[in-house]
């Protein structure tokens, strides 16, 4: 019985020897355990400011790269804006050698303004210079008039047998030609035209003055018989390309004859 109790006193003893080192190596691995949390704990916090650094990094480097791809936008777009500039310059330069424009509007100057409208000093001039050659016309003509007038009668018979060569420069201003009608024409006016051709006449005479002291009287003459020869050609016209979408209208004023009425034999026969 009492080796019992010693072998069981001492089984006792060995079973609390094993409990007490078993608490001591849980504590020692408790604590290793947690020193190894404690260095977990510590390695995130680096690896979290590590990555925190590399997504600042990150972010700068994107905005770098959007800020490239900005630039070179804008250098493509100023590359294409050159690249055109230069394309009209080559055109203009190639259309300005290949031939002088004729719609090109003059250099500004005192006769003309920047739009090309003549001013008040070109009108000036341009009435002196009319001027210049009118006188210098009529100084021409006035001693070949009296050359003229000089030769004998055989010389100016001879002379009209041949038809002599006009100059356009000594063109005399001239009345425009009155129609003489073939018959007598009574006072009655049917068609009222009468007063108003007096009237149209009057009017172009007083334009015919105010003209031929703007361009002078020889040129006011050479317009004149220049309009003389257009209207002494046929005033019916064939048909063109222009005309025919446009029409033609042919003016039967100047073949109006109106018949005369003799009231008397009418007077006379009816009673």
């Amino acid at each position: 019985m009492r080796a019992w109790d010693r072998s069981a006193g001492r089984r006792v003893a060995e079973l609390a020897r094993e409990r007490v080192k078993d608490e001591w190596r849980t504590d020692e691995r408790i604590a290793e355990l947690e020193s190894d949390l404690e260095e977990a704990r510590m390695l995130r916090a680096r690896l979290d400011a590590k990555l925190r650094a590399k997504r600042v990094e990150l972010a700068g480097l994107r905005g770098e790269h959007a800020a490239l791809l900005r630039r070179y936008a804008t250098a493509e777009t100023e590359r294409a804006s050159a690249l055109e500039k230069r394309r009209l310059l080559a055109i203009e330069a190639s259309s300005s050698t290949a031939g002088a424009d004729p719609k090109q509007l003059p250099a500004v100057s005192e006769e003309r303004t920047s739009a090309g409208a003549p001013t008040s000093v070109g009108y000036a001039r341009a009435h002196a210079a009319m001027a210049a050659l009118a006188r210098k016309a009529q100084e021409r003509a006035l001693p070949k008039a009296r050359a003229v007038g000089e030769l004998p009668a055989s010389a100016t018979a001879t002379a009209t047998s041949v038809p002599a060569r006009r100059q356009a420069a000594a063109v005399a201003p001239y009345a425009a030609q009155r129609r003489t009608a073939s018959r007598v024409e009574g006072g009655f006016d049917f068609f009222g035209t009468k007063n108003s051709a007096q009237a149209r006449a009057a009017i172009e005479a007083v334009q015919n003055e105010d003209l031929a002291d703007v361009v002078g009287a020889e040129a006011l003459a050479v317009h004149k018989a220049e309009s003389a020869q257009e209207t002494a050609e046929p005033e019916f016209k064939p048909p063109t390309d222009e005309t025919r979408a446009v029409g033609q209208v042919i003016d039967l004023t100047a073949h109006d004859e109106t018949e005369p009425i003799d009231v008397v034999r009418l007077r006379t026969a009816i009673s």
